[in-house]
């Protein structure tokens, strides 16, 4: 579902995770894939956090990004998971998804599950062409993945619908099981 209504930022992150919030005016989201994002010691991003899942890990930082209008880069670093999440994200601007057999398939990506049913199409479409992703995968240095952050400048995405995003436990990923 979603609203042409910006949400309040008092609502926002929308989707629970495991990050920190840093300004909200900022421009730029950071995933620091299976890096510790407290070690990188980052500063002047919006939120910053780990993505560890080519699924549902992706849908919440789609989720996260596009509720939030002053979000237009999304910085992808620090060491890939062995879900290949940041492979995925990369693979996911670069061609987007099939929608081949009722699912939302990454197009391209190396995972294992690399589906994102749990969000609208519209949604993963919003993102590949408003969100422009810096590829940092690998790099755990602060000071050169700081840069990236601190280069990124842009205007504000002109509204921020509200993509409402499905509970998700440790068990949902069972859905694929027999894929």
């Amino acid at each position: 579902m979603n609203t042409t209504n910006p949400i309040d930022m008092k609502d926002w992150p929308l989707t629970e995770g495991d990050y920190i919030l840093g300004d909200f005016n900022s421009p730029v989201a950071v995933v620091t894939l299976a890096s510790d994002y407290k070690k990188l010691d980052l500063k002047n991003y919006a939120i910053c956090g780990t993505c560890f899942t080519e699924n549902f890990g992706i849908q919440k930082v789609i989720v996260n990004i596009l509720s939030n209008s002053k979000i237009n880069r999304l910085v992808v670093c620090g060491k890939e998971s062995s879900h290949f999440a940041g492979q995925s994200i990369l693979a996911l601007v670069e061609n987007g998804v099939s929608t081949l057999g009722g699912y939302k398939k990454i197009i391209g990506s190396k995972g294992v599950i690399p589906y994102l049913d749990e969000i609208p199409l519209a949604a993963i479409n919003r993102f590949i062409r408003e969100i422009e992703v810096i590829d940092l995968i690998g790099t755990t240095d602060q000071e050169t993945i700081q840069e990236a952050i601190d280069s990124c400048q842009g205007k504000e995405r002109s509204e921020a619908p509200k993509y409402l995003m499905p509970e998700i436990d440790e068990n949902s990923w069972r859905k694929y099981e027999n894929m």
